[in-house]
C-alpha cells in the first residue's frame, strides 16, 4: 500500500447526500479536508426544503444536537452556496462513499471530478484489512458488509461504531474512512466515475462486398418488459413488478430498478406500509425475499 502523501495545500470534499421516500435530495453534508494530510478544515450541512417536509428513511436524524445547520433554503439557493465553498477552496474533486448514487442525484455537480471511496476500501487488493479468507468477487470486492459503517468498524477497530446517517455526520465518517486507508489522493484515480470519454476514431470502410445473411424463416417472439429488464441488468435476480417481503418493511412491488455502477444496483420498492424505500444490491438483499404466486 502507497501511504506516502504529497505535499502541498490542496483541498478536496467528501459529499454525502440523505434522499427522500420520492428519492428527492433533502440534505446535503460537505467535509472539506487537505489533500496532504486529511485533515478536516470545514464541514457545511444543508437541508433543502420544501423538500425535506415529505420525509425519508432518516428523517430522524436530519438535526441532531451535535449538527451544526448552515442552510435550509431551496435546491438552487442551497447549490449555489455550496459552490461557492468549493471554488473558496479551489477544488475541483469530490469523493463519496458510493459515489454513483450521489452524483446521479447532483447533476449540478457532475462537471467537477467524482471517485468512489468503495473502489478502495471494498476491495482486497486495496485494503489491507480485508481477509484473504473474506467472501469477495472476482474482482476482489467484497461480496456483503461493504458500506460505511462495516467497513469503518474493520479498519479502525471499534466495533460499537455505528453510521449516523446524517449527511455531514457522514461525509465526517466517510473522510475518515481515506485517513484510515492511508493512500494518498492521488492513488484514487481508477475510482473517479465520471472519465471524459475519448472521441471514438472512425476508420474509413473497406471497399468490399459484404454478403446479405438469409432472412430467418422461424418467427421470434416478442419479449416482454420484464424479461428484457431481466436480461439487460446483469446479476440481478429483480424485475420491476416483483412482489417482494423485507425483513423489516414487509410485503412490496418493485418500482425501478437503476444500475448506479458495474456492481451495484438501486432497488426501488413501494411498500404497503411504509411507502417508497430505496435498496442497495448486493448490500441489501440479505433483508429481501422474493415472493412466488
Amino acid at each position: 500500500m502507497n501511504t506516502e502523501k504529497k505535499t502541498g495545500n490542496g483541498y478536496f470534499a467528501v459529499i454525502d447526500t440523505e434522499t427522500t421516500w420520492s428519492n428527492a435530495v433533502m440534505s446535503i453534508g460537505v467535509a472539506i479536508a487537505e489533500c496532504s494530510t486529511f485533515k478536516l478544515v470545514e464541514k457545511k450541512y444543508y437541508i433543502i426544503s420544501p423538500e425535506y417536509k415529505d420525509g425519508g428513511m432518516y428523517s430522524y436524524v436530519l438535526m441532531t444536537k451535535s449538527v451544526k445547520l448552515d442552510l435550509k433554503s431551496s435546491r438552487p439557493k442551497v447549490i449555489e452556496h455550496l459552490v461557492k465553498v468549493l471554488k473558496k477552496y479551489q477544488i475541483d474533486s469530490l469523493f463519496a462513499y458510493n459515489a454513483s448514487f450521489d452524483y446521479n442525484h447532483l447533476p449540478e455537480l457532475q462537471s467537477y471530478k467524482w471517485f468512489d471511496i468503495i473502489k478502495k476500501a471494498a476491495y482486497k487488493q486495496y485494503n489491507p484489512k480485508i481477509s484473504e479468507n473474506a467472501d469477495c468477487c472476482g474482482t476482489g470486492r467484497l461480496k456483503r458488509d461493504f458500506g460505511v459503517e462495516p467497513i469503518t468498524r474493520l479498519l479502525s477497530g471499534n466495533r460499537s461504531y455505528c453510521e449516523v446517517h446524517n449527511a455531514v455526520c457522514d461525509a465526517v465518517d466517510e473522510l475518515r474512512i481515506i485517513e484510515l486507508l492511508g493512500y494518498a489522493i492521488e492513488d484514487y484515480g481508477h475510482a473517479q466515475i465520471n472519465l471524459e470519454k475519448k472521441p471514438r476514431t472512425i476508420r474509413p470502410k473497406e471497399q468490399r462486398a459484404v454478403p446479405k445473411l438469409p432472412k430467418p424463416t422461424k418467427h421470434v417472439p416478442e419479449e416482454s418488459e420484464d424479461i428484457i429488464e431481466k436480461r439487460l441488468i446483469a446479476n440481478c435476480k429483480f424485475a420491476i413488478g416483483d412482489k417482494i417481503r423485507h425483513a423489516q418493511y414487509g410485503c412490496g412491488v418493485v418500482r425501478k430498478i437503476e444500475v448506479m455502477n458495474e456492481e451495484i444496483l438501486l432497488l426501488t420498492v413501494l411498500y404497503e406500509a411504509i411507502g417508497i424505500s430505496l435498496h442497495l444490491l448486493p448490500a441489501d438483499e440479505k433483508d429481501i425475499t422474493l415472493i412466488n404466486d
